[in-house]
């Protein structure tokens, strides 16, 4: 259960829109030019090279990459930006929520005196 009395005004509408992300995933989705390997593509030697898409995140300290399909991009891309939205909504909480204790030191050193 959620005390939302424990948090700031700020930090209730960073968690309001918490509860509202769709699937995400935190990587970077970057779109690039390769050669494919195939000895009889014509990017082999020197046309134009491919597109293709890479899903890149870090894992055990180590740089992870995963080929992303041309259908699913736009997907991939949705799912990016949700999980950059919620990498801001934990730090907007975590913000309101320092400044939350730190309100209740000054009203408890205020009462005191």
């Amino acid at each position: 259960m959620i005390h939302l009395k424990m948090t700031t005004p700020r930090g209730k509408r960073a968690l309001d829109r918490i509860r509202k992300i769709q699937p995400f995933v935190q990587a970077s989705l970057t779109i690039t030019q390769k050669r494919c390997g195939n000895p009889r593509c014509r990017c082999f030697q020197e046309g134009p090279l491919h597109e293709v898409a890479l899903l890149t995140w870090k894992e055990e300290k180590r740089t992870r990459t995963l080929y992303v399909p041309r259908e699913l991009r736009p997907e991939v891309e949705r799912w990016v930006q949700e999980g950059k939205l919620l990498k801001r909504l934990v730090a907007e909480v975590s913000q309101a929520q320092r400044e939350f204790l730190v309100s209740k030191k000054k009203s408890r050193k205020s009462n005191r005196g």
